[in-house]
């Protein structure tokens, strides 16, 4: 018998638990560690601070989830690893209670955060998005601000994925909200690279760009943050631009109390440093993926930091550890970029597509089908960890609910 102990409940960390029991041997046991109650696509935390999020029906909630699939939920979050003894340390997200997990096989899966590249005071006045908890707290102010009838602005920095989304979202609720004396919203987007997307194709940053200044969105880009004051952001030649409440979403990172834990490798954003088939490079019995961790690949490079690269390296080693248990080799994990889809707002999306292919090569398509077909890799996300038949459930009863419930 062995026990796999998984550290966070995300994209990967859930689906991973959800397909060992397929893979594994029945006297195994698998524990997820997470201090969440409830798994939330992490892609779509801009719509739960834009209020527009569906929580009873696109959420999971991990013990009965774990229930019915084969894992027990550990309410809790890992503070440290003992290799020697094989066991982590964890303290209760409820009680602070601290105690001992053992484990035969560590996965660690907790994702990444967003990197402020320790810009002055943006810790301080600016909301994260890196967590449910932070874009509940976000919507919060966010309702408050978008009722409030007078003019306001919003700045977000980063113009990636998630800023990109972030502003279309909040610009869609704010032009609907004028209709019920709601509040006329500015909203600057903030890039220090000059293009939005800059890990996307050039054809695709263009057309994401115009669709935002399209919807009177600021696309403000060679823009650097040097500060970030209680209202305002200071640029890096001085500009100042103002703001009613602000967002920082630029970059990545693993979270800063992951590195040097376990006597682990580490590169210089905290990511764990792992072999091709996610075993780290120091103990075999520790795993890592998604996006806390470096996966070297054929061609020098490293796996991109993506929701499709954790969802396929939680598939793959599902299987690889299934069948190392069973007395198999692990087998090397190699993605395969399938490119990606940015939402600008409910009706509208980009996506660039050529699975395998370099990044220039990629065409560039857009409009209401890839906003669907954006949808679509949500619900491929929720079959993995909850099956058809639920998911074909949660499609009808989200329809119904959109036909009768009030239009605001």
């Amino acid at each position: 018998m062995s026990r796999i102990v998984i550290v966070g409940g995300g994209a990967a960390g859930i689906e991973l638990s959800t397909l060992l029991k397929k893979t594994i041997r029945k006297e195994d046991e698998v524990i997820l560690i997470e201090p969440e109650t409830h798994h939330f696509w992490k892609p779509r935390l801009h719509e739960i601070a834009a209020g527009t999020f569906d929580s009873d029906l696109d959420t999971v909630c991990y013990f009965t989830h774990g229930a019915k699939h084969g894992y027990q939920h550990y309410q809790a979050s890992m503070t440290d690893i003992n290799r020697d003894n094989k066991t982590i340390s964890v303290c209760g997200a409820m009680d602070d209670a601290h105690y001992e997990v053992e484990y035969d096989y560590l996965i660690i899966a907790i994702g990444a955060v967003s990197n402020d590249f320790n810009t002055q005071g943006a810790k301080d006045h600016c909301i994260f998005l890196d967590s449910a908890n932070q874009a509940r707290q976000a919507w919060h102010k966010m309702s408050y601000i978008l009722r409030a009838s007078t003019p306001h602005t919003v700045n977000i920095v980063g113009a990636g994925a998630t800023g990109v989304e972030l502003a279309a979202e909040l610009e869609r609720e704010s032009r609907k909200l004028l209709r019920y004396n709601g509040t006329p919203l500015t909203i600057n987007l903030i890039e220090a690279t000059d293009r939005v997307l800059p890990n996307s194709p050039e054809k695709m940053s263009h057309k994401v760009q115009q669709q935002l200044e399209k919807n009177n969105i600021n696309v403000l880009l060679q823009t650097r943050i040097n500060e970030v004051t209680e209202k305002s952001m200071i640029t890096i030649d001085n500009r100042t631009l103002n703001a009613d409440i602000q967002f920082w979403a630029a970059g990545i990172k693993a979270p800063d109390w992951l590195n040097g834990i376990g006597g682990l490798a580490y590169n210089r954003i905290n990511q764990i440093e792992v072999n091709m088939d996610l075993t780290t490079t120091v103990d075999e019995c520790i795993f890592a993926l998604g996006d806390c961790a470096a996966i070297p690949q054929p061609d020098g490079g490293f796996v991109p930091p993506k929701a499709q690269a954790a969802n396929r390296a939680a598939e793959h080693l599902a299987k690889s550890l299934g069948g190392f248990l069973h007395g198999k080799p692990l087998t090397d994990f190699i993605f395969k970029d399938g490119g990606m889809v940015v939402a600008v707002g409910h009706y509208f999306a980009v996506g660039s597509f050529a699975p395998g292919s370099k990044m220039e090569s990629q065409f560039v398509l857009h409009g209401l089908l890839i906003r669907r077909i954006y949808d679509t890799i949500f619900r491929l996300h929720q079959k993995t960890i909850s099956g058809m038949f639920t998911v074909s459930r949660l499609m009808i009863t989200k329809r119904l609910k959109a036909i009768f419930k009030p239009k605001i």
